[in-house]
């Protein structure tokens, strides 16, 4: 009776473990515009290191599509205007080109901060 208890008892706590782990869902990062924002600053202030650029523009952002396009816009002004030296990531036309970005996100976030 004992051992049958046990088996039942075992089968039991590995059903439930495997049912919450069938359930549990996998973290996931998102960045919300004004998080793209304070990161874009910081990198045209020269705040920003080589790392946080990379976390800046290196995920999708497919919940935002505006935001997904000034994240490839950003890619693009990578490729061309990148020096990767400190304080400043970028040349000067870089940095010109990421206020253009900012100013237009800025337009977004008003836009998304309008009264209905």
């Amino acid at each position: 009776m004992t051992i049958l208890l046990t088996i039942v008892l075992s089968f039991l706590v590995f059903a439930l473990i495997i049912w919450a782990l069938m359930h549990m869902r996998t973290p996931r990062f998102r960045m919300e515009r004004r998080d793209f924002l304070k990161g874009l600053e910081d990198v045209i202030a020269g705040q920003a290191d080589d790392n946080e650029w990379r976390v800046l523009v290196g995920y999708p952002m497919r919940h935002d599509p505006e935001l997904e396009a000034l994240r490839l816009e950003c890619l693009d002004i990578e490729e061309d205007e990148y020096t990767g030296m400190l304080p400043y990531l970028f040349t000067g036309a870089g940095l010109e080109r990421l206020h253009d970005v900012r100013r237009r996100l800025l337009a977004l976030i008003d836009e998304e901060n309008k009264p209905l």
